[in-house]
C-alpha cells in the first residue's frame, strides 16, 4: 500500500473499474458523472475515492467506492483545457467537492447517491 492511502493495490475488477471511469475516450469511457448529471458533452475525468464518514482527511472506503469527476469537481482545479476559469468552472459545473463539498452535496447528491448512479452508468 502506497503511504497516505487507506487502500492497497486494485484488484482486476477494480482496475477495470478505474479504467472505465478514467477513460478520455468518449467512445470508451464513462467521463465525469457531474457532466453527465448536468447533462453536458462528455468531459474526461480523474476517479475519485469516496470517503469514510464522507469528510476530507477520513480513510477511503475503498476500490469499489468510487466516481468520476472532472478536475474541477474533484479538486478545484479550472478546467483551462476549456478555456474554463475557476469561475467559470463554478457557473458551467457548479461547486467543486474539494472546494464547497456541503454545497456539493446539496448540489448532486450524497457519496451513496452518486456511486449507485456512478454504478448503474456502469452496468453494476
Amino acid at each position: 500500500m502506497r503511504r497516505g492511502r487507506s487502500t492497497g493495490k486494485p484488484t482486476a475488477d477494480q482496475q477495470r473499474r478505474f479504467d472505465l471511469l478514467k477513460d478520455p475516450d468518449p467512445q470508451t469511457g464513462t467521463g465525469c458523472l457531474v457532466a453527465q448529471i448536468l447533462g453536458l458533452p462528455f468531459i474526461p475525468a480523474a476517479i475519485h475515492h469516496l470517503l469514510i464518514g464522507g469528510h476530507h482527511g477520513q480513510k477511503r472506503r475503498g476500490h469499489d467506492y468510487t466516481i468520476a469527476l472532472n478536475d474541477w469537481s474533484h479538486q478545484g482545479r479550472p478546467l483551462t483545457e476549456y478555456g474554463w476559469s475557476a469561475e467559470d468552472c463554478r457557473r458551467i459545473l457548479g461547486p467543486s467537492f474539494a472546494i464547497e463539498p456541503n454545497a456539493f452535496r446539496e448540489r448532486f447528491g450524497s457519496d451513496d447517491d452518486l456511486l449507485a448512479l456512478q454504478n448503474r452508468i456502469l452496468g453494476l
